[in-house]
């Protein structure tokens, strides 16, 4: 396999995350308005959690696995730098999601 480069990389991850986070957005809202009131009190807290479990394994794999394993094999810097791309890319995504919502 061909060795992709940090940013490119990081980019990906970042992206993979954004989809994720669109499809959990997607997610609560085909399912929120399915939910009666004497339902939610009992399912709403428990899907919420086991979610939030769930999403945070997920979001970790994305944005650190590959950091995770560079960092394994002592590969400090190059580590950090994925890391630091992929922070970078998220804050990017974050801006034009902001810029998008002013706009509209």
């Amino acid at each position: 396999m061909k060795k992709l480069s940090a940013p490119f990389l990081s980019f990906l991850q970042t992206t993979g995350l954004v989809i994720y986070i669109i499809l959990i957005s997607s997610f609560f809202t085909f399912v929120t308005p399915h939910l009666d009131k004497a339902n939610a009190e009992f399912y709403a807290p428990l899907i919420m959690l086991l979610l939030f479990v769930i999403s945070a394994v997920i979001s970790a794999t994305l944005v650190l696995g590959r950091a995770g394993v560079l960092f394994w094999e002592k590969k400090y810097k190059e580590s950090f730098t994925v890391i630091g791309w992929t922070v970078g890319w998220g804050i990017f995504y974050f801006t034009v999601f902001v810029l998008f919502l002013f706009y509209i």
